[in-house]
Order: C-alpha cells, then sequence, then structure tokens
C-alpha cells in the first residue's frame, strides 16, 4: 500500500457537506483495508483565483493508506460530485500525521480576526461613551437662559441702522 494525500475543494454554498465528504472517505478507505493518518476539515478559506465565479471555498485534507483501487474509486467519487469545484491526490513517501500548515494557518487567522473584532467592538464602545459624555457636558454648560444674548443681536443691529442712516 502506497501513501496518499488528498485535497480538495467544495463549493462555498454546500460547505456543511464537507465533513460528511471526508466521514465517507474515511470509512471507504478503512473498509478496503487502509488507514487514515491524517483528515481534516480546514474551512472556508479566500481562493487564489475565482473558480467557477466563487471567490471561497471550503477545504478537506485526508492523509491516508491504501491501495491503487481505492484511489480510482475515490477520484471517481469526486468526478460524479458536483459540490466538489476541485481535488488533488498526490502520492507521498511518508505518513503524516500532524497538523497540515493550512489548517494552523487557518486557525490563527480566524484567531486574529476575533480579537480584531473584539477589538473593533471596544473601541465603538468607548467612542459612544465618550459622545454621551460631551453631550452631557455639553448641555451643563450652557445658559439656561438666552435672554443675554439675545439683546446683543439686536443692539448691533441697531447701531449698523444708524450708521447707515
Amino acid at each position: 500500500m502506497r501513501n496518499y494525500e488528498i485535497v480538495f475543494l467544495v463549493h462555498p454554498d454546500q460547505s456543511d457537506q464537507t465533513s460528511s465528504i471526508i466521514s465517507k472517505l474515511d470509512n471507504l478507505v478503512k473498509e478496503s483495508g487502509g488507514n487514515v493518518h491524517r483528515s481534516e476539515n480546514i474551512g472556508n478559506r479566500k481562493l487564489a483565483y475565482p473558480i467557477q465565479d466563487q471567490f471561497k471555498a471550503s477545504y478537506g485534507l485526508l492523509n491516508i493508506e491504501c491501495d491503487q483501487k481505492t484511489i480510482e474509486e475515490i477520484k471517481n467519487s469526486f468526478k460524479f460530485n458536483d459540490s466538489i469545484i476541485r481535488n488533488l491526490v498526490l502520492s507521498t513517501n511518508k505518513v503524516h500525521k500532524d497538523n497540515s500548515a493550512l489548517l494552523t494557518q487557518t486557525k490563527e487567522d480566524n484567531e486574529k480576526d476575533s480579537y480584531q473584532e473584539a477589538r473593533d467592538a471596544a473601541n465603538k464602545a468607548e467612542e459612544k461613551e465618550a459622545q454621551e459624555a460631551s453631550k452631557a457636558s455639553d448641555t451643563s454648560s450652557k445658559p439656561k437662559e438666552n435672554n443675554e444674548e439675545a439683546p446683543e443681536v439686536n443692539e448691533t443691529e441697531e447701531s449698523q441702522k444708524e450708521e447707515a442712516e
């Protein structure tokens, strides 16, 4: 038996099928007497270029050990599954059991995104509090009666009229 690495991309509208596809492939390999060394549902990621007018796809990755007949079955199932938009089956020299670099990067990106969202939410809350505080200080600093300001305006208008005459 040989070692293989299988990567496939699932259409973003059907990304919930990624885990079911992985489990079907797991069962197929195990039933044929092979081993599954690594199976990862990496999740949605941005594509380097659009595929079928899509800019994101859900990634799945498997590292398996099986015979050629099983690989042909897997390739055939990819061919007739409309939700899979791309696939790649590679032969590898050794067994890979640790997390893939793509999964690690995806987790780091998700952590950065969640941190950024939390920081943005905190900044918005601070801005809102500052605006409310400034509104409260503006209303308390304004004079209660505007009668004092009104005569000054009228006096200046009258003096301008006298000068014009």
